[in-house]
């Protein structure tokens, strides 16, 4: 048996090995989440399919690989959403804030026709659980009129149902139809999925819509 003054610094010392684990995992998550990781850039292939189009916000580019890998797949017309957030702790802590507050961003949006438009993908990282705030600021200023809109996520957590539905009511409102809801995970915060693995969740994952 071991002794009881022992076994209480046995366990202070697991205590603290976990928390320098825990904090060397989220140092490094914190730096990812700084860096811009690049995709191969994104063009339709002749004539584009104007049936479908894809908009997307990403702020260090996870997003936007699985925004592009989507727009590939249906040789559809890509537009991205930017916002002021810079990569950075002081536009990442200005991200964690907007999304606690759900307080909309100014954007901007790259050209792109949604007049033929029927099937609409909104690709967006998950910030606090639910979409990004870009996305929601999107929504909010966009004739979404006779569009299917499907919804799909990347992240490291989890996304809240509560805040799926709310972002659903909000395409609704400017007469979209929300249609499906993807959460692609990229990993968890000690561990990352390769770039070819979450490209072929996207694949399996929007091949069965």
């Amino acid at each position: 048996m071991i002794p009881p003054v022992r076994a209480g610094k046995y366990i202070l010392l697991c205590g603290l090995a976990a928390a320098v684990l825990g904090l060397a995992a989220f140092t490094v998550m914190a730096v990812k989440d700084q860096t811009y990781v690049p995709s191969d850039v994104y063009a339709p292939a002749g004539e584009p399919v104007r049936e479908a189009a894809v908009v997307y916000y990403s702020r260090s580019g996870h997003s936007e690989v699985v925004a592009r890998e989507i727009a590939r797949m249906f040789n559809a017309p890509i537009a991205r959403i930017t916002a002021d957030y810079a990569l950075s702790f002081s536009g990442q802590r200005k991200a964690i804030s907007d999304a606690n507050a759900e307080e909309l961003p100014e954007i901007e949006v790259e050209p792109l026709d949604l007049h033929p438009v029927r099937r609409l993908f909104l690709v967006t990282p998950t910030w606090m659980f639910r979409p990004a705030t870009p996305l929601w600021a999107y929504v909010e200023q966009t004739d979404l009129t006779g569009k299917d809109v499907v919804l799909v996520m990347t992240g490291n957590s989890r996304f809240e149902q509560s805040e799926i539905d709310a972002f659903a009511k909000r395409i609704e409102a400017h007469g979209g139809r929300p249609t499906n809801h993807l959460f692609l995970r990229r990993g968890r915060i000690y561990w990352q999925k390769s770039r070819e693995d979450l490209l072929g969740d996207v694949r399996r994952e929007v091949g069965k819509l």
